[in-house]
C-alpha cells in the first residue's frame, strides 16, 4: 500500500495544499523512503526515532542548509500524524525530534552617508503638492532612524507623546510597555518645523489627535509609510529590504558601532530580552572587521 500516495491526495483534496507544496512533500517523503529501505531494509509503518536521527543526520552531512533540513522534517512529521490519525501506527515517530539551528542572519543597515536630510528634502520637495507632504516625509525617514522605533509604534504616535521641553517620545510598544526614547536639538527644530507647517496647513480644521497625518487629516497607515521609506531607500543597491525595518536595524547598528552599550539599545529598541539585541552585535564585530583589515599594518 502506498501510504504517501494515499497522503498526497488528502493533502490536495482534503487540505486544499498547492501543488507546489504537494510536489515539495512529495519529493521528501519518496527520498525518506528510499533512504530507509537502503540503510535499514525497513516499511515506513515500523521506522523509529532512532532511524529518523540518522536520516537527519545524513541530511547534515550532505550540507543542506538547516532550514531545508527542518522543512522535510515538518513534512515528515505531517505525514506520521496522518498515519496516527488513521490509526496505522500508534505514534508519530518525529515527535521530540531536534532540529538543526538556522542561523540568525546579520541585519542589513543603511550607511550614515545616505541618511541626508537635505538630499531628503531635495527628493521630496520634487514630488510634493505642498509645504507639509514633504516635511512630514523627512521627519517619518528620521523619526525612523533617530528612534529605532517599530512602523507601528510611529504610525501610532500621539500629540502629547512628543515632549519638546524634555526632548523624549513616549512610545507605546508590544504588549502596551511604554518606554522613552530621547532626540536631539537638531531634531527637536525638525520636529518644530513639522509642528508649526502641520499646523497652517491643518488651520480651521478637524484632524485627528495622531501626530502623524496624512494630508486629508487622518492617521497613516503601515503601506503609506512603507512606501514613503521604500522611495528614499530604492537607489540603494546594497540593501535587499527597502522597509521601515531596516531603519530600526540601522538605528541600532549606527549606535552599537559609535560604542553604545547592548542593554542601553535592548531598552530603546523596547526589546523584552537582550537575546533579541545580540543580533546588532554580529554586525558590529563585521564593522570592526573591516575596520581592521584596513587600518592595522599586519592585517
Amino acid at each position: 500500500m502506498d501510504y504517501i500516495k494515499d497522503y498526497l491526495n488528502f493533502l490536495e483534496n482534503n487540505q486544499r495544499y498547492s501543488p507546489n507544496t504537494i510536489h515539495s512533500y512529495s519529493i521528501d517523503l519518496y527520498d525518506f523512503k528510499a533512504f530507509i529501505q537502503n540503510t535499514f531494509d525497513i516499511d515506513l509503518i515500523n521506522v523509529k526515532r532512532i532511524h529518523i536521527n540518522d536520516w537527519v543526520m545524513s541530511l547534515s552531512e550532505s550540507d543542506l542548509k538547516a532550514s531545508t533540513i527542518n522543512r522535510k522534517i515538518v513534512a515528515l512529521s505531517s505525514f506520521y500524524n496522518f498515519l496516527v490519525n488513521k490509526n496505522i501506527i500508534p505514534q508519530n515517530p518525529v515527535n521530540n525530534i531536534s532540529k538543526p539551528k538556522i542561523p540568525k542572519r546579520i541585519p542589513q543597515y543603511v550607511k550614515s552617508k545616505d541618511l541626508n536630510v537635505d538630499i531628503l528634502n531635495e527628493d521630496f520637495e520634487n514630488n510634493a503638492t505642498s509645504d507639509f507632504e514633504p516635511i512630514r516625509n523627512i521627519l517619518i525617514i528620521e523619526m525612523l532612524y533617530q528612534t529605532g522605533m517599530r512602523r507601528s509604534e510611529l504610525v501610532n504616535l500621539k500629540n502629547e507623546d512628543i515632549d519638546l521641553y524634555r526632548k523624549t517620545i513616549k512610545v507605546l510598544g508590544k504588549r502596551n510597555k511604554e518606554r522613552y526614547i530621547p532626540f536631539t536639538d537638531d531634531f527637536k527644530k525638525l520636529i518644530l518645523d513639522y509642528i508649526n507647517i502641520k499646523s497652517d496647513f491643518f488651520a480651521n480644521k478637524q484632524i485627528d489627535d495622531n501626530f502623524f497625518l496624512l494630508k486629508n487629516g487622518k492617521k497613516l497607515y503601515d503601506k503609506f509609510v512603507y512606501r514613503v521609506v521604500n522611495s528614499y531607500l530604492s537607489d540603494l543597491n546594497y540593501i535587499s529590504q527597502k522597509s521601515p525595518h531596516i531603519l530600526r536595524h540601522t538605528f541600532a547598528t549606527h549606535l552599537l558601532q559609535e560604542g553604545a552599550d547592548l542593554n542601553a539599545i535592548k531598552e530603546l529598541l523596547g526589546h523584552s530580552s537582550l537575546a533579541s539585541t545580540q543580533i546588532y552585535a554580529h554586525s558590529s564585530i563585521e564593522h570592526i572587521k573591516k575596520v581592521y583589515s584596513k587600518a592595522h599594518p599586519r592585517s
